[in-house]
């Protein structure tokens, strides 16, 4: 039975892997037909060909979704996008919901194995923590049974995504407002919608306005309430975006001072001196971000407990 059990998510974590490399490989016709444009076209420019704002919107462009199999370079060069168009962030998407397969099948098999070896202590480790010091401590162990199995996968999803983002060349889909803004509607949805069947609509509505307001305080505080539903998951979609599209900036904006630098300097030997400096930070900053990515998994997921909380007891 746990043979069977583990073959068949070994199977699907494949899948995940696999199909996104044979779409991206199906499609790689794009990127030939690109690069072939801009051979019959125009020669693309050389690094220290480039004005310092031509060189810094071409690196900074890298940070922006491209479909698969497409160029990274020049925007003009893009497919239209379409219903069906596959973009690098869905891609790395998928590779996280693998790397979820693939960590936490050994930990649910370990309950009828009863392996403990260090690998599935860690991951335990980190399953009680989220459920017991974030989603329990917040809305109480009965509640929280039925949340925190969401929850938990939100947070690993999260992490694995800001953390994939880290390894060279590759995608943030959490620098994306696209994707912070859908996973910030989902969490809007469960407000709303488990609010509203905890309390009824109605009550959910009334439960919106502070208690004991005065007659003519109402409408006022019913624009500012009605507002203030929709900031929450504005904050989350902005908070995650925000913060793991600036790291990057930073380490894109050090890297290429390497490149202005050598212009300035005319490739002399006096070109090392800021080229030291400028990967120092690059290399500073990618560190502080191995932190800024749990960081901002862990808040991304604690405020979405809150406000979900919040939703099902309101405190007026």
């Amino acid at each position: 039975m746990i043979r069977t059990t583990l073959l068949r998510f070994a199977l699907l974590a494949a899948a995940l892997f696999a199909a996104p490399a044979a779409f991206a490989q199906e499609h790689a016709g794009t990127g030939h037909d690109n690069e072939a444009h801009e051979q019959a076209g125009h020669e693309e420019k050389s690094t220290l060909d480039m004005a310092p704002s031509e060189f810094f919107l071409t690196q900074f462009s890298h940070l922006m979704p491209h479909a698969v199999g497409a160029g990274h370079g020049d925007h003009s060069e893009q497919p239209e996008p379409t219903v069906t168009t596959f973009y690098d962030v869905n891609l790395f998407q998928l590779y996280a919901l693998g790397i979820i397969l693939i960590i936490f099948v050994p930990v649910l098999l370990s309950f009828r194995s009863g392996a403990n070896g260090w690998f599935v202590r860690v991951f335990r480790g980190w399953v009680h923590w989220l459920r017991d010091e974030v989603v329990y401590a917040t809305m109480g162990e009965e509640e929280g049974k039925r949340f925190a199995p969401f929850f938990v996968f939100m947070f690993f999803f999260i992490l694995l995504m800001n953390l994939l983002g880290l390894i060279p060349g590759s995608v943030t889909a959490t620098a994306t407002v696209f994707v912070t803004g859908a996973m910030a509607v989902v969490t809007f949805a469960i407000m709303v919608g488990g609010g509203m069947m905890r309390q009824g609509p109605g009550n959910y509505i009334k439960h919106l306005l502070p208690g004991g307001l005065p007659g003519w305080l109402v409408p006022l505080m019913a624009i500012v309430e009605f507002i203030g539903l929709f900031v929450k998951p504005i904050a989350l979609t902005i908070r995650l975006f925000a913060n793991m599209l600036a790291g990057h900036l930073l380490i894109y904006s050090f890297i290429g001072m390497i490149f202005i630098f050598a212009q300035l300097c005319e490739l002399g030997f006096v070109t090392w001196v800021p080229a030291v400096l400028t990967t120092a930070m690059a290399i500073f900053i990618n560190i502080i971000e191995a932190f800024v990515v749990v960081l901002q998994a862990y808040i991304f997921t604690f405020l979405s407990v809150m406000f979900v909380q919040d939703s099902l007891h309101p405190a007026h």
